[in-house]
This record gives C-alpha cells, structure tokens and sequence, in this order.
C-alpha cells in the first residue's frame, strides 16, 4: 500500500528540512511520497521544499495561492496525493513521525481510520502548561459530546485514511473548518477507528498558529457539524443578530423624529420600521448571506423589495402567533385575552416575534438568498 503523507505548512521553512530528513529515515522500507502544502508562505517554505525535491522524487510540493486554510491546504494535498493511504502531519515536528508505519499497519489490517493520539494509554502532551491542558480537554469533550466521536483525540491534526473513502466525501468537506479531522469524521461515520500513542513534542522553530481567531472557527465548526446545526442553524441565527440591531435602529430613528419633527403617529412609525428594514437587508447582504451576496443596484433594490414583502410576511406569522398564543393562554387561565398578566403577553409577543424572525429568514433563503443548486446539494448530501 503506497503511502501519501500530507504535510499542511504556513511559515515553516526551518522545520520542513527536519521533517523530510526524519521522513526519509523512518520509511525507507516503505513506498511513499510527501506532499508539502504550502499556503504561499512569506517565509518561502514552498521554495525551500522545492530546492529538497530536485534531488528527491518522492517529495512533491504544492504552493497554494488562494482559499488559505488549514483544512482546505489539507484536502488540497488530499486531493492531488497518489497513494492508497493518505496521512495528515504537521510540519513544527511536534507530531512524531516515528508511528507513521505503525499506523499504515493499523490501516492495512483493516482499519477505516488510524489517528496519532496524545491521550490513549502511551500517548501524552509532552510539557504543555495547565493552560494549554484544560483547553485541549474543554474542546476534546466537546467534540466527543456534541459530534458523538468515540475516540479518545478527536482533536488531533495527526491521522490517516484511505484516499477512496477521502474522494467519496471530498466534495461534502468545509475547508473552513479548524479540524479537518472532525470533518471527515462526521461524514466518513468510519466503524473501525484505531488510535495510535505517541508523544506530543516541543517545536522546533516557528511559532504556534493558535490565536481567538481560530478557536472561534473551531466553535463554528462544532456547531456546523453538531445536531445543533440542524435545529438552528448558524446562519439563522446571525439573521437573528441582523434583526436585533433592526430593533435597535427602529427605536434610535424613531427617538429622532420625534425630536426633529412633529410626526407622532403612524407617519413615524412607518419611517422608523423602513429605516430598520434597510439596516437589516444591508447586514443580511453583506454578513448572514456574504457568500451569495447581491451585487449591483438594480439587483440590490429587487432584493430590497422582496425582503420587504417578506419582512411583512413574517410580520403577520408574529402577529397571529400572538393571538394564538393570548388566546390559548386565556382558555387555559380561564380568563379573557385581555385579563392576561403583562409578564404573560411579553412572553407571548416574544415568542411571536422569533416564528415572524424564523418565517422572514425562510423566505428570504427560499427566494431572496438562495442557495445554487450545487450548494443545496452538498448541505443536504
């Protein structure tokens, strides 16, 4: 079995030589070949990996100039790789490569996946902080809980799979995501995982790529590939966001006119909810639906039009969940409608305005925002 072994880099041009030297040593007896992924790195790690191939067949490097990331560097190599096996290891030497054949042999006696792990009996996290420790085991149990992965490191960036069972879920992979490995597992569904120890080392050169940014995509990722996803999805709630600073908007334009004109009635009211209306439709347009975005003014103003039809839309879905829910409330209390405690008709109004906010961002995704039909497809594969 011809092993690919992907190494995704990003200013790493001291360790790659380290690492391909003890590459060479440790597979010797074995047929591989090393793909350097590099996401155009200031520090030219792509030309010094290019200098080391001219005089080694085996290693391969592939300079990524756009769609910079961990996980879709990782999928790139992936992607181009020709072995049977395809393995993911970072170029800082803080994976050991000295369990990669260990490993190929898990895979070759028939295991789906095989993962380098810290926290399996033989494994451990070398000299890491309390810090570092009670972060990794925060976000370990997370995964484990809401993803449901049975695995002691689901966490790891250090693993292996058959580039067969990569390409039957390539084209349902995020390459935004921090852990690629999370996202093979929740679409692999693999029934034989195998976990290999090995000790986490000290890097060698560099620094460490962890910063807030990345442990927030981490967060959207869990999220994305959670049954959280499925019950309020990610985007609806940034729609939900948008329509908070509406709210927000409505009440400040509304405070102006009644400063700066003698509108009292619904004259200011109608003003202060378009005002509103075309906050919502802007931040809807540039953040919640970014990646399918209206361009142009004409096609901008249509869009404005039909998120106002569908603004009015939800606002009669709020509207007769209000009554309903009054209504129903009245019955059980037996009491009128209008006897209801004001605590009691808050929670009601609440209530109605999150089916009105769930109704306008449905619309909105079905005709306003919607996806391409190749999008759709790769939501719901």
């Amino acid at each position: 079995m011809k092993l690919s072994v992907i190494s995704p880099t990003y200013n790493e041009a001291q360790n790659v030589p380290l690492l391909l030297r003890e590459l060479n040593d440790l597979l010797r007896d074995i047929d591989y070949e090393v793909i350097i992924s590099d996401d155009d790195s200031p520090d030219l790690t792509w030309a010094r990996a290019e200098e080391i191939a001219k005089d080694d067949s085996r290693i391969r490097v592939l300079r990524r100039t756009r769609d910079h990331g961990l996980g879709s560097s990782v999928i790139d190599g992936f992607g181009c790789a020709t072995g049977d096996a395809v393995a993911c290891i970072d170029a800082d030497m803080q994976h050991d490569p000295s369990i990669l054949p260990a490993m190929l042999a898990e895979l070759e006696r028939g295991a789906d996946v095989v993962v380098g792990s810290r926290y399996t009996a033989g494994g451990s996290t070398g000299n890491w902080n309390w810090t570092r420790t009670c972060g990794s085991s925060i976000a370990t149990k997370l995964a484990q809980s809401l993803l449901g992965i049975r695995m002691s490191d689901p966490m790891s960036g250090y693993f292996m799979l058959r580039r067969d069972d990569f390409l039957r879920v390539r084209h349902r992979l995020n390459g935004d995501g921090f852990k690629i490995l999370l996202e093979l597992m929740a679409h692999l569904n693999p029934d034989r995982v195998r976990e290999v120890p090995y000790v986490f080392r000290r890097r060698v050169a560099g620094y460490s790529k962890l910063s807030r940014k990345v442990i927030l995509a981490y967060i959207r990722q869990l999220w994305r590939l959670s049954f959280l996803e499925r019950l309020l999805p990610a985007e609806f709630l940034k729609f939900a966001v948008v329509g908070a600073s509406g709210i927000v908007v409505n009440l400040a334009v509304m405070e102006l006119i009644v400063l700066t004109t003698d509108y009292r009635g619904w004259r200011a009211s109608v003003i202060a909810s378009l005002a509103a209306t075309v906050n919502n439709y802007i931040l809807n347009n540039l953040w919640t639906f970014r990646d399918r975005a209206k361009h142009g003014l004409v096609s901008i103003l249509k869009g404005y039009l039909t998120y106002l039809t569908a603004s009015l839309t939800g606002l009669g879905a709020a509207t007769m969940t209000y009554i309903a829910l009054t209504s129903g409330l009245g019955k059980l209390m037996r009491v009128p409608s209008t006897s209801i405690g004001r605590t009691s008709l808050l929670v009601c109004q609440f209530l109605g305005i999150l089916v009105g906010i769930f109704f306008n961002y449905k619309l909105n995704v079905k005709i306003n925002w919607k996806q391409s039909s190749a999008a759709s497809k790769a939501a719901t594969s």
